[in-house]
């Protein structure tokens, strides 16, 4: 596929995002509207698009294989993104106790100022020893489900096949962001969330959807008026992953956007080396199903994940850095997307 082709193709989804942007310049919608359309994407139209992906590729026993060889090879991926770079940043994590303490006396995230040349650097090591954390996850964990799904849509919309990989990748994102990720972002094994790692929207339609598609239930067993409601609601993905990504851009602290090189740096990885290594470690592999292999490359190769942010949120650790960090790799994978497919 020629650069210009799937350069237009992503150009194309991100003006997809201009309503988003400008429902939340003008006022129309609330920040708060984020989170319900949000949940609308994780709990309804994602998971029936991936339904609909199983219900659309027939049974082969080489499918099943290159289902299993997705869950492998996205897992070991991101496990050794992760790892190499926690190696590289661990000392200079922050002491959570220590930025506890800062956070609740207004130190960090409040309005308390000092003087104090001591204070002011220890409260520099925490912001910077916070930002660190983030950046091992922003590294690592790609946006499969709100931005590689409807690229892959995009890019390929008769791969049926793609999608149900990427329902895969998904699994492997939540196992290892709900267990590692969320212990390196906090420091803190407490928040090891085993349970949220395998009960979740993404898991749950993958029990659906493999007992259908290993017994060879199709589209067309189903009656039309079924496959119609499914369509429909699997058809959603793709508008509301991008309206999503545009109200978050429109709520972006630009001048902050451009001006961390910490930010700079995890997007390139994410977008680019990350996918590059994977591409290198599957290029002996000639007999490797060609879809699979640019499903691999491409889904690594997304921008930071939005449950970086959500997970930020959830502990109260450092947002700016998750938000931004998404955002910068949104914007260079405009760019790295169209570079990828070249090597294909």
């Amino acid at each position: 596929m020629e650069f210009s082709t799937t350069a237009l193709s992503v150009l194309m989804l991100i003006a997809m995002a201009v309503p988003g942007f400008l429902l939340i310049k003008t006022k129309l919608l609330p920040e708060k509207a984020i989170t319900y359309l949000s949940v609308l994407l994780l709990y309804v139209s994602q998971p029936f698009l991936s339904i609909r992906s199983f219900l659309e590729v027939s049974y082969t026993p080489q499918l099943a294989v290159n289902l299993a060889i997705m869950f492998a090879v996205s897992l070991a991926g991101q496990a050794v993104v992760f790892f190499v770079v926690w190696l590289i940043l661990r000392r200079r994590f922050d002491d959570p106790e220590q930025s506890a303490a800062l956070i609740r006396d207004g130190f960090i995230g409040g309005n308390t100022c000092t003087k104090e040349p001591a204070l002011n650097a220890e409260i520099r090591r925490c912001v910077a020893g916070r930002a660190n954390r983030a950046t091992v996850l922003a590294c690592a964990f790609g946006n499969v489900g709100f931005f590689g799904v409807p690229v892959l849509q995009f890019l390929f919309p008769d791969a049926h096949e793609a999608i149900a990989y990427s329902a895969v990748f998904i699994v492997t994102l939540n196992l290892m962001s709900w267990t590692v990720g969320s212990y390196v972002l906090t420091g803190d094994r407490r928040h090891v969330s085993l349970r949220r790692a395998l009960i979740n929207p993404q898991t749950v339609t993958l029990v659906i959807s493999l007992p259908l598609f290993f017994a060879g239930v199709s589209a067309g067993d189903l009656p039309d008026t079924l496959n119609t409601v499914i369509g429909y609601l699997a058809d959603m993905t793709a508008p509301l992953c991008m309206i999503i990504l545009g109200m978050r851009f429109a709520l972006a602290p630009v001048v902050q956007l451009f001006t961390d090189l910490r930010v700079y740096i995890s997007s390139l990885v994410k977008t680019l080396v990350f996918p590059l290594v994977v591409y290198l470690v599957l290029l002996p592999f000639e007999g490797m199903d060609e879809m699979l292999r640019v499903s691999l490359v491409l889904l690594s190769g997304m921008p930071a994940a939005t449950i970086n942010l959500n997970l930020a949120e959830l502990y109260g650790a450092d947002q700016k850095t998750a938000a931004n960090s998404i955002l910068m790799s949104t914007v260079l994978s405009i760019l790295t997307i169209p570079v990828l497919m070249l090597l294909f």
